[in-house]
């Protein structure tokens, strides 16, 4: 089969996050198949877009935000539309990483209109929002892309209900794993002696909390706690309250080797960095799937995670991690714990790199997407 998917933004640190390391995963294990997969999305912050991405053939047109406040939902590509309609005849069937942007929705509706094959993927990107122009912006386009695709994916009951919400019945809803390509080693950038440390690997967003990790973390070293906690993500608005929790600690004579914010590393060195590290922490609130808390599991990290996270039941019934309540408080006690207790943390490392080996490997999600699609082609619907 040939197939395509579409998402909004590539960037050299992988700013955009989830939606596009799942796209290129997705695609390398279809390869892996057999199957010719490319993929095609705006891409800012090259020289020169690049040909490939993750090792994934990729079609990249410049992108960029049309106006300010918006976030992603204003991203543009406006070379991606005429290609997209030049070479879409060309796929058997499209996949679009969807949400309420101006790259991915005006592919979609291209799509319909010239009577492609696509499915939808969200990402919990497509939900029940407050913001003035959610209402208007799924009336035009949303629900009808929905009601049109010939499948909707979804990760959770959650996902599955907001969906619903948004697009109402008759949705052709399937779900579908996100899925991890399994690292080479384990446990390969840690070196003995050394002090561990704790990580937030993640954009620098409002939602991620990247300030409760860092305040969590000086509490930790104001109490004597011996280890190094790194910040690592693009900045995305919240760099400003981690800098001043960092501004506090040095102050106070922690220095950088104790606490510090990192820039953003290339998707491609994501899984190097993050086997550095002896614990993960992700503080986000309504993380609908943690694409980083199932990589750090699969390197054999145990992760720290609040109630609210879509992972939440998946970590705890695998006793691979903590779940907390979310407050800064709990994130400290529960990283002083694990941080105080080596063979316990190790051992939920172990567990979890063998929970996700077995639910999220990609080619076991490759293989049934590619029967997906197969019947897609077939039946017309999934």
């Amino acid at each position: 089969m040939r197939i395509l998917h579409v998402v909004t933004l590539v960037t050299p640190d992988g700013a955009y996050g989830g939606p596009t390391r799942v796209a290129v995963n997705l695609c390398s294990a279809l390869r892996e198949q057999g199957h010719d997969a490319v993929i095609a999305a705006g891409a800012s912050g090259f020289d020169e877009p690049p040909a490939a991405v993750g090792g994934v053939p990729a079609r990249l047109f410049p992108a960029k935000r049309v106006m300010p406040g918006f976030g992603y939902a204003a991203t543009r590509a406006p070379a991606l539309g005429p290609w997209i309609k030049e070479h879409a005849v060309k796929f058997d069937v499209v996949h679009v990483h969807l949400a309420r942007d101006l790259v991915t929705l005006p592919v979609a509706a291209a799509l319909r209109r010239v009577r492609i094959p696509f499915v939808v993927q969200t990402h919990g990107m497509i939900a029940p929002h407050s913001h003035p122009l959610a209402a208007p912006v799924d009336r035009v386009w949303t629900i009808g892309l929905l009601r049109s695709a010939a499948a909707v994916f979804y990760l959770n009951a959650a996902e599955r209900r907001d969906l619903c919400a948004v697009g109402g019945t008759g949705l052709r809803l399937r779900p579908l794993r996100n899925g991890v390509a399994l690292p080479t080693a384990a446990d390969g950038g840690r070196h003995p002696g050394a002090l561990p440390e704790v990580l937030f690997f993640a954009r620098l967003h409002q939602r991620k909390r990247p300030e409760v990790f860092a305040e969590a973390a000086l509490s930790l070293l104001r109490s004597g706690v011996r280890a190094r906690f790194a910040v690592v993500g693009p900045a995305e608005g919240a760099e400003a309250g981690v800098d001043a929790v960092i501004a506090q600690a040095r102050a106070e004579g922690f220095g950088d080797e104790l606490i510090r914010r990192e820039a953003a590393v290339a998707p491609d060195l994501a899984g190097e960095r993050m086997a550095a590290a002896s614990l993960y922490v992700l503080p986000a609130v309504r993380e609908p799937f943690g694409m980083t808390v199932v990589e750090a599991l699969m390197l054999g990290i145990p992760v720290i995670i609040g109630a609210d996270a879509g992972l939440a039941e998946f970590v705890e019934s695998h006793a691979c991690g903590l779940v907390v309540d979310g407050s800064p408080r709990s994130f400290a006690r529960a990283m002083s714990e694990l941080l105080s207790d080596e063979s316990r943390a190790r051992a939920m490392g172990r567990r979890g790199r063998t929970a996700v080996e077995a639910e999220f490997s990609i080619a076991a999600v490759g293989r049934e997407l590619e029967q997906i699609y197969a019947r897609i082609l077939e039946r017309g619907v999934a």
